[in-house]
């Protein structure tokens, strides 16, 4: 390598290094003298500034003094002059006030004169008055000695008489105004009842009830003659009905009669299963029956439940379902209870809608008006005490009880519910086709209750009602005294149980008639 170049590079380091010692000493002296003139200049300025701001400070507090003082001495001013207005507002209501008390004065002192003159004419009002009724009563009783009368007594007569003529008045105007609204009531009545059939159509047949079992050929008579009678025996003790066998008839049959309908129904079931068998396992009949009657049990409840679907009914409870589907097996002149119970129950919404009633309630009642039936082999009473009597132990309310309970008038009918669910029932027994009568027996009941009631003495007329559940009696008050009425009846009620054959219960009322005429 040449070493010119070495010593080049050596050079210009040496002479970079001097460069920078010059500008290192001298730098700092020439940036301090420039440091300190710059503070003074502005040190300089700062009290230049100092001095004007002073100035112009004591200048506008000079200026901010003079103002305060002017609106100082102008609100001094304004004060003054209201202060000046007050006294005299002042002095004007003290002169209206004085002017006022005058007057006032002046009243009282007026006022005390008309008192006084007051008083003065009441005392002689008084005094006038006395006169007055002491000399009325000289005139009357002048008038009494010559008219030869008591004005007592005239006065009552004439009040009496005053009175009676009112009163026929008000009576003519009364029977009036209840013929019309009889009139209204008919007429408004009729148009409700044409329309609730308008609404109603049955959609069902009336089922006929089967409580017999035939026996189809004369060997099968002869076996169950021969060898039944421990079977029927057996079945009655266990499903409580009475079992007859009719071998005479020209059509042979075991009748079952009596007890409940569902266990009827089982005991056909298990016959027309168990007779077709050999007599020798007729004795284990017992599980037949059961299966049967379980069968009819669950089909008890589905029905109950179908009816309370069907009416869109809530909160009836389980046990009352079951009773409502027992009555399929019950029937009433030959009529399905259950139908005629989810009738009455439909015709019971329709009629209390049209009169402005709660459907639920309607429906309700028309439901379980007849549950009794269900059971009233076992229990004495009237069906419908019985059924009022369940509705209150399974939780129905006091309004539905009692209208369930005076629909066959055990209880008074005192609400519009009631007369809803009698008009109901009524349109269900009496619909063509929904019931049948045999007009033979019928008529022979009527016949002997009417013969029984009239062996009494004293009795006018006899009235049988209600599908001879009612016989109203009517006697002669002459024959028959008031406090014998009640043990007539408990007689009455006896006869007719004793020489009449009739089913469920009847009602026996006497009315005795005592009537006054004239002719005016």
């Amino acid at each position: 390598m040449d070493t010119s170049y070495i010593y080049l590079g050596l050079a210009s380091t040496v002479a970079g290094w001097l460069m920078f010692y010059i500008f290192y000493k001298m730098l700092p002296a020439r940036l301090k003298s420039s440091t300190e003139k710059q503070r003074q200049e502005i040190l300089a300025d700062a009290k230049t500034n100092i001095t004007d701001r002073t100035k112009s400070d004591a200048s506008r507090e000079q200026t901010r003094i003079t103002i305060q003082l002017d609106e100082l001495e102008s609100d001094i001013e304004d004060r003054k002059r209201e202060l000046k207005e007050s006294e005299e507002d002042l002095e004007i209501r003290h002169r209206t006030w004085q002017m006022e008390e005058s007057r006032v004065s002046k009243l009282d002192a007026i006022s005390d004169k008309r008192t006084e003159k007051l008083d003065q004419r009441r005392a002689e009002y008084l005094e006038c008055l006395q006169k007055f009724e002491a000399k009325q009563e000289e005139i009357q009783s002048q008038l009494g000695v010559k008219a030869g009368a008591d004005a007592e007594k005239l006065k009552s007569n004439l009040t009496k008489n005053i009175t009676e003529i009112y009163q026929i008045q008000s009576q003519k105007t009364l029977k009036f105004l209840n013929e019309e609204l009889e009139s209204n009531s008919r007429r408004i009545s009729s148009r409700m009842l044409s329309r609730t059939l308008a609404r109603y159509a049955p959609e069902f047949y009336w089922p006929k009830s089967v409580n017999f079992v035939e026996l189809p050929h004369q060997g099968l008579v002869d076996t169950v003659a021969a060898q039944g009678e421990p079977l029927m025996n057996a079945l009655k003790e266990t499903a409580g009905i009475e079992i007859d066998l009719l071998a005479d008839n020209a059509y042979p049959i075991i009748k079952l009669a009596g007890g409940a309908g569902i266990n009827r129904e089982a005991v056909r079931q298990t016959f027309n299963e168990i007779i077709k068998k050999h007599p020798n396992t007729w004795g284990n009949f017992k599980p037949v029956y059961d299966k049967h009657r379980a069968t009819l049990e669950q089909e008890a409840i589905l029905l109950g439940r179908k009816a309370v679907n069907k009416l869109e009914l809530s909160g009836i409870h389980p046990e009352v379902q079951k009773l409502i589907g027992y009555l399929n097996w019950r029937t009433s002149y030959r009529q399905n209870q259950w139908h005629h119970t989810v009738e009455v129950a439909t015709l019971s919404g329709i009629l209390g809608t049209e009169l402005g009633l709660d459907p639920d309630e309607s429906k309700r009642v028309g439901l379980l008006h007849d549950i009794g039936k269900a059971i009233d082999y076992k229990i004495e009473g009237s069906h419908a005490v019985i059924s009022a009597d369940y509705a209150d132990r399974y939780g129905e309310k006091r309004l539905i009880c009692d209208t369930v309970l005076s629909h066959h008038n055990d209880l008074a009918m005192e609400t519009a519910l009631s007369y809803v669910l009698k008009a109901a029932d009524t349109f269900s027994g009496a619909r063509p086709g929904a019931r049948v009568n045999l007009e033979e027996g019928y008529q022979m009941r009527l016949s002997g209750i009417d013969t029984a009631i009239r062996s009494f003495k004293g009795v006018i007329d006899v009235a049988i009602m209600n599908g001879a559940k009612e016989v109203h009696v009517e006697v002669n008050h002459k024959v028959v005294k008031d406090e014998d009425m009640k043990s007539l009846a408990k007689d009455m009620a006896q006869k007719v149980s004793e020489e009449v054959a009739f089913p469920g219960e009847i009602k026996i009322q006497i009315s005795r008639i005592l009537e006054a005429t004239s002719v005016a």
